[in-house]
């Protein structure tokens, strides 16, 4: 066979002119009695084309898919999903992510991970078995305005949490701190340090905040201000938000 000629399974040359008119009548050849050689094996160009014993017409290539049976470990695809509000097995979430979406990839029923796109959080399946989840941003545990002498009831237990956020205003100047989620005593310490603008005081910031018993309580128990060798109390509403980082 020349390559200037083109075939049907019976041997017939169905255009012997150019490789480019041999192109163009190439759809005679496809049809139910000739076989066509692909890599995956055997299509039928008739019928139409499967991934998996699913038809390619039927797969949807655009659209998120939502979390199935409303629950993140119901998910056996890999794929991006959407999760709306009171999808079971979720992990804390700050409101703004209390809709959101998920990426799953799996490399077995006992190798998996779970990454929640907006806050940030991952969680992988090790032997089967979903491990704690990691974030590298704080997910909102209160929120509001606290002042000393205040109870922060907290959305979750501090033992799910190994840092957290403090993000303060005062009239004098504001702070957002990092701290670790466990204290000698129960007592956490929020200090900022300073100079003022001409270079010339050391000034600061002494936050003291007891841990509830129940890990899921923070009392503002003083915030002093400390400037020329005297300390005054601050008395504002200062606090306006705690972070946990899992």
């Amino acid at each position: 066979m020349s390559i200037k000629e083109l075939q049907d399974v019976n041997g017939t040359v169905i255009h012997p002119m150019t490789e480019m008119a041999a192109i163009a009548d190439a759809d005679k050849l496809v049809n139910t009695t000739s076989t066509q050689n692909n890599i995956a094996g055997i299509k039928n160009f008739v019928d139409g084309i499967s991934i998996k014993g699913v038809p390619l017409l039927d797969i949807d290539f655009d659209k998120v898919k939502l979390v199935p049976n409303n629950d993140v470990y119901q998910i056996k695809q890999a794929g991006l999903y959407f999760y709306p509000r009171g999808t079971k097995n979720l992990p804390l979430l700050s409101s703004r992510f209390h809709d959101g979406f998920v990426l799953y990839g799996a490399k077995d029923d006992q190798t998996a991970f779970l990454y929640y796109i907006g806050a940030r959080i991952y969680q992988e399946r090790f032997q089967g078995k979903w491990q704690r989840r990691e974030s590298s941003i704080p997910q909102d545990l209160w929120v509001g305005e606290g002042k000393v002498g205040d109870v922060l009831k907290l959305r979750d237990t501090l033992n799910n949490y190994r840092q957290l956020r403090f993000r303060c205003y005062f009239t004098i100047g504001n702070t957002l701190q990092f701290v670790p989620a466990w204290a000698a005593n129960n007592m956490l310490f929020l200090t900022q340090p300073a100079l003022n603008f001409e270079g010339t005081t050391l000034r600061a910031l002494e936050v003291a905040l007891q841990i509830g018993q129940d890990k899921r309580s923070l009392t503002i128990k003083s915030a002093k201000y400390f400037a020329n060798g005297k300390s005054t109390p601050i008395t504002d509403g200062f606090l306006k938000e705690v972070g946990g980082m899992l």
